[in-house]
Formats: structure tokens, sequence, C-alpha cells
């Protein structure tokens, strides 16, 4: 995996990382937590009895974990926040001088991830990029049965350049690079291009490149005109309790959080702990309920927050008193606080005073 693409992967893992609830770590018992720096905690898990139907994930030779049955690999796994950090292929097609018309080599990049029907491509973190020089590419998802288009979503840009220099670092707006925003709902990776002639830009743009990304983590490079095209790029996945884990947005029994908890297969097991319903595609997801922290998705693993000890996140200007899923700080005393903080002007304002 290139450098570049990888250390920024790492980067948006750590970042994830401080954010996590430390409970969100305990998993069932016997059950590995973690593999090559990867957290895995439930409904996430490796080996039978450990995760959740679609949740599988394999550690490879403990070196790097991949979604089970794929090539995906796995940077980062969340519980709490319903997401996952993935490197996905980028999508190429080369030319060369002999038949600059035509295509001599190339790669659809074609990812499927969603066998029962858990992820979705995030269309809030993530973009679709295409590089290149006389360049249309697009990407479609969703594969139907029957119809006149073979997918259910496509989306794609078309980027020029008239010489070498005309493409500059840092932009992105059709010259060299476009970018546009991905629909939601999105289950699979697949990338088309359309053949131009290229035989004015061999030494400058000689492939079409096409990916999705991060879109906080991707600024144009000219250089990246000759990608290597093994490269591949962090993407983020959203994920949801799917019911029967059909990746058909109509089935009917795909559950929300109205009809979830009536099942006997309702996720959100913890006692303090709420339903959400996803919002990308059907399904659910499960949260801590306010003032707690820990796996929504386990039993016994729910930790009351003690308010009081982080005054930073929760400020109290009185006399700090935790309670169960919550705080006490009397408003007399916060006001009280907040008024030896302002000008001695305005403390003796009329409404300021109505405050002992």
């Amino acid at each position: 995996m290139p450098t570049a693409f990888l250390l920024t992967a790492l980067l948006l893992a750590a970042a994830a990382a401080t954010n996590e609830a430390t409970g969100s770590l305990v998993v069932t018992h016997g059950c590995a937590t973690s593999c090559g720096g990867v957290d895995i905690p439930y409904p996430f898990g490796i080996g039978g009895g450990c995760f959740r139907k679609g949740f599988e994930i394999e550690c490879i030779n403990s070196s790097h974990a991949e979604l089970a049955g794929t090539s995906i690999r796995v940077m980062r796994l969340s519980s709490d926040r319903a997401e996952s950090l993935v490197m996905l292929p980028i999508g190429w097609m080369c030319f060369n001088a002999s038949s600059p018309s035509e295509a001599s080599d190339f790669s659809y990049a074609e990812t499927e991830m969603n066998k029962d029907g858990v992820y979705r491509i995030s269309n809030t973190h993530n973009m679709l990029v295409v590089l290149g020089c006389n360049t249309f590419a697009y990407t479609a998802s969703g594969k139907t049965q029957g119809g006149t288009d073979a997918y259910t979503y496509y989306t794609g840009c078309m980027s020029f350049c008239n010489n070498s220099a005309s493409a500059q670092d840092g932009l992105c707006a059709g010259v060299g690079c476009c970018r546009l925003d991905i629909p939601p709902g999105l289950t699979g990776n697949y990338f088309k291009f359309r053949a131009y002639n290229h035989s004015t830009m061999m030494d400058y743009s000689p492939c079409d490149y096409a990916f999705l990304v991060d879109r906080n983590n991707y600024t144009f490079r000219r250089s990246d005109l000759r990608m290597d095209t093994s490269r591949t790029s962090p993407v983020w996945l959203d994920w949801a309790i799917r019911g029967n884990g059909s990746v058909d947005i109509t089935a009917v029994d795909v559950l929300s959080c109205t009809q979830a908890p009536k099942t006997g297969q309702y996720a959100c097991v913890s006692a303090y702990s709420d339903c959400v319903d996803s919002t990308n595609g059907p399904g659910y997801n499960c949260k801590c309920s306010e003032g707690y922290e820990g796996n929504a998705y386990l039993t016994l693993t729910m930790l009351n927050i003690d308010e009081c000890a982080h005054p930073a996140k929760y400020p109290c200007y009185g006399i700090c008193k935790d309670t169960q899923g919550s705080y006490q700080c009397p408003v007399i005393q916060v006001m009280r606080a907040m008024t030896q903080e302002l000008d001695p002007a305005l403390q003796s304002s009329h409404l300021l005073h109505r405050f002992p």
C-alpha cells in the first residue's frame, strides 16, 4: 500500500480513536479484542460466536484485519458512531502510444462488501474523485434485476487539460481533477470510463483514474496524473442492523426502531441504550443513553459517566454532584459564578440582582 494513503488512513483511525468510548472495547468472553492494531468492538468479531451476522472480521496472519470474505483492509471499527474506515482500490484505465484512443489495460475496481447487507458507503464522509486529461468516469452501485439500467445509482464527472501545466496542485475543479458528492445508499463500488484520444498527452496523463476517498483527506497533486495503479484510498462505511441483511431497500423485513424492539433479535440489549434509525439506508443503530458510556450492543458493559470528573466537558461553577445518568449543579450557584466573571458594571444590573 503506498505510504501516503496508508499514513492518511492511520491518522484518520487515530483521530477517531481519541473520541471512542473505552467501554466499546469490551466484547464477549474469549473473543479477540484486536487485530493488527485495530480494535474489534462487538457487533464486530473474529471467530464463531463473537460477531453478529454480517459483522465478521478476519485477522490475516495477526498483521491486519479484513472484512470477512473480501480482501478489503479494515483500518478502524467503531460501535458508538456506526462507522468503519476501510481501504478500497482505485479504478483506472491506461493507454499507450501505439493505441492512444483505446485502453491498453484497465481495472473497474469492482468492490462488494455487502453479502449480508450491513454496510453503506458514507455519503457524508466521502466523495468521488476523477483524475486525468480528457477523462470521463462514473461510479455505479446497486445491481438491478432486469430493466434498462444494470445499476440503481450512477454518478460521475469529466476533467480536461490543455497541456501539461494546466492542472494545478490543490485545485480539483475540472482541470486534471474533478470531484463530486455521492448519493446515500451505495452498497458497493464499480467504476466505468469513456475512452477518449490521449495522443497529445501520453507523456503527462497516460491513464485515467477514479476513486472514492474521505472528503477531508485528499488534495490533488499534478503528480497524481501518473498515479500508481495499485494505490488504495481510505473510505468510510456506515453500518446498521438491517433485519434480514438484505441490500434491497424495498425489503419489507428490514427493521426500524419502531419494529425492532418487537423482535427476538433486537440489538440494543443494554438497559441503558437507545435505538436510532439509520441515516444511510434502512435499519437502525444503538447508542448509549445520555449519561452513560460503553457498548450499547452488549449487556453489563454500560458505565455511568461521572460528569463532575470532567468539568471541561460538563461545566459546573458550583458544587457538582454526580447522579446516575446525569449530574446536579444548582442554577443559583452557576449564576453566581457567572456574575463573578462579568464586568463589574454589569454585575449591578437589575437582571443579575434578581438572584441572591
